[in-house]
């Protein structure tokens, strides 16, 4: 059957050729076009929410569908090409195909863009928070260990942030005896209390606090404190009523010098009660001490410092070894 228009070709649908039904095609367009992001982080409103990832394609995309087309075309794509120098108008091409057969409509809009606060960010400036981390240790100060601690949870929201937006940290302070961290959402404080506490020797204690009211349902945030073991090497420590000199901490517990028996004991995390633990202010000092000669179960060996000699029970190895000096009396320095 020819066409009943041209009379020169096929036709394919209601008497019609291709070229003289795509005639017929009529593209209903928005009357204007406008881009709104956000100057801080970039984000841009895509209806009536946000996109912080992609959120140009995810705008030009949303702007292709207030396209439409009459039967029996269809809306397949479209492409930005680029705005004039005001910025006051967008060129665009629109893809419409039939029965596999496409064509390419070419636009010019009015075009606006505006800058407007996210929500997020406003949160962020409003010092808005969800959840508190308090990082403490165990003797009254801010140490390297509670430093690297705030290191990570800033690490671990950041990683957090690519992919939830809502996750971020609205406010740092360093107070007398720790590390205050306030976080834009609570899941962000259950996660990182749960891997400190499967990973460090610490305790975690969980408090809330009602805040407000939000949506109709009560509003709470939550306080993490994470109070960690951070002595320094040579502490010593009463633990139980017995006295050690603290050695050092793995994930699985302590590394300690039972001071009476003079020998080296490992104390599982498990078993640790941070509430029987106390420092006694003591410090055992820590020196470098050469070998000089190894006989009947003893050594004798001489302090870098001072070249005092002295004579210990058991044969150590090596040139030289470091030793725990408390009251007079040397005790074995793990070695890592």
């Amino acid at each position: 059957m020819i066409c009943v228009k041209c009379g020169k070709k096929e036709a394919i649908h209601k008497g019609l050729c291709t070229d003289c039904t795509w005639e017929s095609a009529e593209i209903s367009r928005p009357g204007s076009l406008s881009h709104v992001s956000c100057p801080k982080c970039g984000a841009v409103r895509v209806g009536n929410s946000w996109s912080h990832n992609h959120g140009r394609k995810h705008w030009e995309k949303k702007a292709i569908e207030t396209f439409s087309i009459n039967e029996p075309f269809k809306i397949t794509g479209g492409e930005f090409i680029e705005t004039n120098h005001r910025r006051d108008f967008i060129e665009l091409k629109i893809t419409a195909s039939m029965d596999g057969d496409i064509r390419e409509f070419s636009y010019t809009l009015p075009y606006s863009e505006d800058k407007i606060s996210c929500p997020t960010c406003n949160k962020i400036t409003g010092s808005y928070f969800e959840a508190k981390v308090q990082i403490r240790g165990m003797i009254g100060e801010i140490t390297d260990r509670m430093t690297a601690l705030g290191q990570e949870l800033v690490n671990f929201v950041e990683n957090n942030r690519k992919t939830d937006h809502e996750s971020f940290i609205s406010k740092i302070e360093n107070v007398k005896d720790g590390i205050d961290i306030y976080l834009g959402k609570r899941k962000d404080g259950d996660a990182f209390a749960k891997s400190v506490k499967s990973k460090d020797i610490c305790t975690v204690v969980i408090s809330n606090t009602l805040a407000g009211v939000r949506d109709g349902k009560q509003f709470f945030r939550f306080t993490y404190l994470v109070r960690i073991l951070d002595y320094k090497p040579g502490s010593v420590l009463f633990i139980n009523g017995r006295k050690y000199i603290y050695q050092g901490r793995q994930s699985g517990g302590l590394y300690l010098i039972d001071v009476e028996k003079e020998k080296e004991v490992f104390i599982n995390k498990k078993s640790i009660d941070f509430s029987r633990i106390h420092a006694t202010g003591e410090i055992a000092e820590k020196r470098r001490y050469v070998i000089i000669s190894r006989q009947n179960g003893e050594t004798t060996m001489m302090d870098k410092n001072n070249f005092s000699q002295i004579t210990v029970k058991g044969e150590y190895s090596g040139e030289e070894c470091d030793m725990f000096v408390l009251d007079g009396i040397l005790f074995n320095v793990r070695s890592e």
